[in-house]
């Protein structure tokens, strides 16, 4: 298991927003950045203040399953997210289903995430990469 401090996040934060950076230049003043619901609400703001983007927004995406399908289940979006967005960001990408739903909902815009399991093939911006298998703990979740 991988835990991550509050620390590593702010450092893994600030690497995510350089790269975004240096990748798309500079965001301007009408960009919006929307952060997945749940897990990429607080890196999506601390990337927001280092790149000096003031929209902030945000996306739920909930799994509804009961029993052994888990997370598995049907993606439902919830809340009112903006119709549009420049950066899209998220703590991890996993399996890619969440992904595929934000591609999907905004298609032209950059995603980045804090920590990325795919071994690069997700395509996102991503400040570190682990193994698929790694279980990877944030600060913020519970036990």
């Amino acid at each position: 298991m991988l835990k991550l401090e509050w620390s590593d996040v702010e450092t893994l934060a600030a690497r995510l927003a350089d790269q975004l950076e240096a990748a798309h230049g500079p965001f301007g003043p009408d960009a919006v950045l929307v952060g997945v619901a749940r897990g990429g609400l607080i890196p999506a703001a601390l990337v927001a203040h280092r790149l000096g983007v003031r929209k902030v927004a945000a996306l739920g995406l909930m799994s509804y399953a009961e029993g052994p399908d888990g997370a598995q289940g049907a993606l439902v979006e919830y809340g009112r997210a903006p119709e549009t967005a420049a950066i899209v960001i998220d703590d991890i990408i996993d399996t890619g289903r969440t992904l595929e739903a934000v591609r999907a909902r905004y298609p032209g815009a950059v995603v980045g995430a804090l920590v990325d399991k795919t071994q690069g093939r997700s395509g996102v911006i991503s400040a570190r990469q682990t193994p698929p298998g790694l279980w990877v703990a944030f600060p913020w979740e519970t036990s």
